[in-house]
């Protein structure tokens, strides 16, 4: 039975919040657009400032979204092996092949980068979200990640055994 490393939340965060989050920009935007006079500006701004405004930081917060979120990665340890998805492929890939693991974010939860020894079909580097642990430690980290660790590195000393 596969453990699951990744946070189930894992889907909602890639496909559900960039749909509602850029169409809520979007609706802000077409209201904006229609109804100017609804929005409260800073008084020497004109509507068209306005909507230049949130145009812009809709961009941004949509860069941010897809930089941050369209990278992440379903994982689950499967004895010696890592079960790595994107919702469309699914590959493994040896815990051997693992170099390393290290921590992208403070947010909860977790953002971890996996470096693998060769590209997969995934790339060299994968993002996961690790589960989410209710904790106000800001260095607690999850057992599943703990666990991955203690598995790459026990199957990295058999590598070295032989």
């Amino acid at each position: 039975m596969a453990t699951a490393l990744s946070s189930r939340w894992t889907p909602f965060y890639k496909f559900v919040l960039p749909v509602l989050v850029t169409g809520g920009m979007g609706v802000s935007l077409w209201r904006g657009a229609r109804s100017p006079q609804e929005f409260r500006l800073a008084q020497d701004m004109t509507s068209a400032q306005g909507l230049a405004l949130m145009l812009v930081v809709a961009l941004v917060v949509a860069a941010i979204m897809w930089y941050t979120l369209a990278p992440l990665k379903k994982v689950e340890l499967d004895g010696d092996d890592l079960v790595i998805s994107n919702y469309r492929t699914e590959i493994r890939v040896p815990l051997e092949m693992v170099e390393k693991i290290d921590e992208r974010s403070m947010t909860n939860p977790r953002r971890y980068r996996m470096t693998f020894k060769e590209p997969t079909d995934f790339g060299r580097r994968i993002v996961f979200l690790e589960p989410m642990a209710w904790t106000l430690n800001p260095w607690h980290e999850c057992e599943e990640v703990a666990e991955l660790r203690r598995a790459v590195a026990d199957a990295q000393v058999k590598v070295r055994r032989g």
